[in-house]
């Protein structure tokens, strides 16, 4: 086992391009769409048929104190013709007592938004009690007393929520990447005769599958952990001390990776063909996972099903749960069971079909 671990890592210290290439590509692509989402703020744009212009933007001025947020006044009908064409997904209508939120679709921004405005109308209400009761003494010395003001989970998670998904997803996926390019020189013994040479060596299957895992599995960490030290210090995304789940999580997705490429490469039998796939697979994988976009603005049924069958999207899940919750290895057991089962159903068909080529390649 440790002589094809050995043989691997003297191959790829010969020719690191592919790794430093996608280590490369993974600080830039994280960096610009990390940066841009950080610098944008929730903006909720604001109307109201009942108050007048200065009540509005008296209203509007408490709203927008908490830096979080910001409230835009608008009208009506510009915000109905913004929702029908799906340019907004919802709108705060304001009136003297309550109000109201116009929904055109279901957003991951708009519940601590909510939370938000009810804060402050409760606040609000609460002032104009006590200036209309006898305790004005009293509410005079209240007003001088400093609030403290703690971001629930929820505005935590879209303040952070945006920039920890992107940092985990793009480098998830590249690393992905750097995983399947690899195993083209796994692709290349087989078509040239190397492996099954090595299999009919005196070293067991076994050693030699895991030499070949062990190696990739290390690759694919060392890459990872690389990207999250560098990346995070750039875009300013503090991941904790939760280490032991987040590596917990890290090794499952690799491991589910690593599964995938075994399947793909007891299909396919030529290094081009690979090629081909590993593009397609990949980004495909990416895509539909969340790696891009939150899975939050997708609505089409089909492809929230197939999002379930992406390890990235497990991956992000769980580094989310760990990052911005601070889960445990048991809270965030559910993406971690399923890229455990991901990779064992993976691996089981991947060396089967590796054997049986292998097989018909000695007759």
């Amino acid at each position: 086992m440790w002589t094809v671990f050995k043989l691997q890592w003297q191959r790829l210290f010969k020719n690191p391009l592919v790794v430093l290439t996608f280590l490369g590509l993974t600080v830039l692509f994280v960096n610009f769409l990390g940066g841009i989402q950080s610098d944008q703020k929730i903006i909720t744009r604001t109307y109201s048929e009942e108050l007048t212009i200065e009540e509005l933007d008296e209203w509007i001025t408490k709203l927008n104190e908490d830096d979080t947020f910001v409230f835009e006044a608008s009208d009506y009908d510009s915000i109905y013709e913004r929702i029908r064409m799906n340019e907004t997904s919802f709108a705060l209508e304001l009136n003297e007592e309550s109000y109201r939120f116009l929904v055109g679709r279901e957003d991951m921004e708009l519940s601590p938004i909510i939370q938000h405005v009810d804060q402050v109308f409760s606040r609000e209400k609460r002032i104009a009690q006590l200036e209309e009761s006898d305790l004005s003494e009293a509410f005079e010395l209240q007003t001088f007393i400093e609030l403290t003001t703690v971001l629930s989970d929820d505005e935590s998670n879209v303040s952070q929520g945006f920039p920890v998904a992107i940092l985990a997803g793009v480098t998830f996926y590249f690393s992905a990447f750097s995983i399947f390019y690899l195993m083209i020189n796994l692709i290349e013994e087989k078509k040239m005769g190397t492996w099954n040479r090595l299999i009919f060596s005196p070293l067991s299957k076994t050693k030699i599958y895991l030499g070949q895992m062990l190696h990739y599995f290390l690759v694919g960490l060392v890459q990872i952990a690389l990207s999250f030290i560098i990346l995070s210090n750039l875009i300013d995304v503090d991941l904790g001390t939760n280490y032991v789940p987040m590596l917990v999580v890290i090794l499952s997705f690799i491991f589910a990776i690593v599964s995938i490429g075994m399947f793909i490469i007891g299909i396919v039998s030529s290094p081009q063909q690979l090629q081909i796939v590993i593009p397609i697979v990949a980004t495909s994988m990416a895509m539909i996972g969340g790696a891009f976009w939150p899975l939050e603005i997708v609505n089409n049924r089909i492809l929230l099903f197939l999002a379930e069958l992406m390890p990235i999207k497990h991956g992000i899940q769980g580094m989310m749960g760990v990052v911005n919750q601070g889960s445990s290895v048991s809270e965030v057991f559910v993406p971690i069971a399923t890229l455990l089962f991901m990779g064992v159903f993976f691996m089981g068909i991947g060396l089967n079909l590796m054997e049986r080529v292998s097989e018909k390649s000695s007759l």
